[in-house]
């Protein structure tokens, strides 16, 4: 059976009287984390607002397309090749009930690369699974990355609408809250040299000079303000903006239930066949 929602990932251009209106899927979500306490019914909005979900791991896949020319043929050729990570959840971006995830990661990742590319424009799918109840959540669609200019100014860019421009002031704001939701280890750690480069000498000692650091801060000292600074030009705000949500429950004879949005404020939903 099929059914229509009017309910909403909000946009920082959406009406203010939407902001409260929830994706079919977030009090299901909300109920298979670990630390949840509540039941199978449907949250109010009060509810899920006053519900901090915890950092948890989950499986981040991203794509590639590389063109390269085939040795034998000559034929010019397209590499695809997927690409997957575990990453912490940081909880909705922008609001409780925005159905917006959000993840951060180091702007000299692949992963960054992978999702400004225009080849493969903020696509990704993202897998997490609860075994304490047998749950699992898989959401498909497009992603934007939030971070700061070389002018300091915190930027959007959107691949698939292939605009980069000023983020608003509720984009910017969830940029720093989420800088600021970081221990000092974690915010030192992207003072590292570019993920993956060759391990030189002169890297190494940068390296240490980061852990002497991080155990100086550990020790309660606080942290150097230039580090800071270095370090949030690295960072990157993901929001992952689910198209689709695949839910299965395989206790007992299963449940599966296909979520599919049908537009900006509206989801349809059936159940499928586990």
């Amino acid at each position: 059976m099929q059914h229509s929602q009017s309910e909403s990932v909000p946009h920082s251009h959406a009406p203010h009287n939407l902001e409260t209106i929830i994706p079919p899927w977030v009090s299901m979500f909300r109920s298979a984390f670990p630390t949840a306490t509540v039941g199978p019914e449907t949250l109010t909005s009060t509810q899920l607002s006053s519900q901090n979900l915890p950092s948890y791991p989950f499986t981040l896949s991203t794509v590639s397309l590389t063109d390269y020319t085939d040795d034998t043929t000559a034929e010019r050729k397209t590499l695809i090749r997927p690409h997957a990570r575990t990453c912490m959840f940081r909880g909705f971006a922008i609001s409780a009930n925005s159905g917006i995830l959000s993840v951060t990661t180091d702007k000299r990742m692949p992963k960054f690369a992978q999702l400004s590319s225009t080849k493969t424009p903020g696509i990704f799918e993202a897998c997490f699974y609860f075994p304490q109840n047998n749950k699992q959540f898989r959401f498909a669609g497009r992603s934007k990355l939030v971070y700061l200019s070389s002018s300091q100014q915190v930027i959007l860019h959107d691949a698939a609408e292939g605009k980069v421009e000023a983020a608003s002031s509720e984009v910017e704001a969830e940029f720093y809250k989420a800088w600021d939701s970081l221990s000092p280890m974690m915010r030192l750690s992207f003072c590292k040299p570019s993920p993956g480069s060759e391990l030189t000498m002169e890297r190494w000692e940068v390296l240490e000079n980061i852990e002497k650091a991080t155990d100086e801060t550990k020790a309660g000292a606080p942290v150097a303000p230039e580090l800071l600074e270095e370090g949030k030009q690295n960072f990157v705000l993901i929001l992952l903006g689910p198209e689709t949500v695949d839910y299965v429950d395989v206790e007992g004879i299963g449940q599966r239930i296909l979520f599919t949005r049908a537009n900006e404020y509206e989801w349809e939903f059936h159940e499928i066949c586990p």
